[in-house]
Formats: C-alpha cells, structure tokens, sequence
C-alpha cells in the first residue's frame, strides 16, 4: 500500500498535467491508477476505465478532426472532459477507498501540516465514500420500484426521474455531513488536542517506484519539444 504522502504527490502531479499534456502524456499518467487499482484486484474496473478513456479520445479526436455539425461541437466538451479528468478522478477513487483517517492524519502530522487544514481534509475522506454509497443504495431502491433511467417511463418524465433522484440525495447528504462531525468530535479529532496513532506510515519501494515514474513522465513533458520523436509533440 502506498504512503499518504506519495498519494498526495500523484494528486498534485496528475492534475498538474492532465488539462494540458498531449495525448501520449494522459496514457503514460493513467497506467497509474490503472496499475494502482489492479494490485487491489479491482480487474472488471480497470478493464471498464481503460476501455471508456480509450473511446472517449477517439471519439473526441474523431469529432475534432471531422466537422460533423452542431452535434459534433455539443459533444466535445464533455468528451474533452472525460478522457482529460478520467485519470485523476480513477486516482482519488483509489485515494478514497484505501486510505483511512489514522494513516492520513499521521502522514499529515509527519508533514508538519496544521490540524486546521488535515482534520477536515480527513473528514472529507470518508465523506465523499459515504455520499458514494447513498447514492448506489438511492438507485437501488429506485430500480425495486420499477424507476431507472433505461426505462420508458423515465423519458416520459425525466425531471421526476431527476426529482428522485437528488432530493434523497440532497437530505442524506445533509445528515451525513452532520454525523461525521459528531463522529470526528467522538473520536477526539480536534485542532488543540494531541493524538497518538497505530497506523504505520512510511515510504517503501512502491512509493519510490511510482514516484519515480512520474518524475519521468514530467521531465519528458519538459523536454518534448527536444525530442526526436514527434510522438510526443
């Protein structure tokens, strides 16, 4: 398992170069999250996330090359954005699922990062895989009610198809937020108290490797208007 610290550097390695970097660069940066995910055997997954980001650029390259009209400029946009973004939600999907609240608070005291900022950070993580997980159980019980988005009677009427949607959605949210606030005060998750933690954090060989790997992906980004291929232009 990777440290919390190398997690953080890939987010911010990532994201810096996803929304900029040529197409060779987003391959290279999702054989990350890829590979991150396949330790966890999560194959199905990684196998639907290579297929969708591979499709969503040639459609997006197909569409920018092709004038094919008012449908073609509808959809570059959300096509842009799916296989630019792909990568870096992939990775804080792996973020989320595998890290706990004690490894990350402790790689955050190691940083010397102040509890203003790690605490809710913290909360945060278990945040977004709690409103992930309404969510699924929000369209589970629409499905046993005969609601989904595949059936007719949703496209005769898909603002109510929306309306049950969100609204669950929106209420448990609010109270999701509220208990883990009181769950974080219950558990003494507070910016003066001090803490002790038994999780164990530190950089092994799979930091070093995968840091390493993105290190060399930047530096060819640097450097691609000096290399010979123009594969990388």
């Amino acid at each position: 398992m990777l440290d919390p610290r190398t997690k953080l550097f890939l987010i911010l390695a990532i994201n810096s170069l996803v929304l900029t970097a040529p197409l060779p660069f987003c391959l290279m940066l999702m054989l990350i999250p890829a590979a991150l995910l396949i330790t966890k055997r999560q194959f199905s997954f990684v196998v639907g996330f290579i297929v969708s980001y591979v499709i969503s650029g040639i459609l997006f390259y197909y569409v920018k090359e092709h004038d094919i009209g008012i449908v073609g400029a509808v959809s570059m946009a959300p096509l842009y954005l799916m296989y630019r973004m792909m990568p870096i939600g992939i990775l804080l999907y792996y973020i989320f699922t595998t890290t706990t609240i004690g490894e990350f608070l402790s790689a955050m005291e190691r940083m010397h990062i102040s509890k203003k900022i790690s605490i809710p950070l913290a909360v945060m993580f278990r945040f977004f895989p709690t409103v992930f997980d309404e969510a699924k159980s929000i369209g589970h019980a629409m499905r046993m009610r005969g609601i989904s988005i595949f059936c007719l009677r949703a496209w005769k009427d898909p603002i109510s198809l929306l309306e049950y949607r969100l609204i669950p959605l929106l209420v448990s949210i609010t109270k999701i937020s509220d208990e883990l606030s009181i769950a974080s005060m219950t558990r003494g998750l507070s910016p003066t108290a001090k803490r002790t933690y038994i999780s164990a954090v530190g950089f092994h060989v799979q930091d070093v490797l995968i840091i390493a790997y993105t290190v060399a992906v930047w530096i060819l980004y640097l450097l691609r208007d000096r290399l010979p291929w123009e594969f990388f232009a």
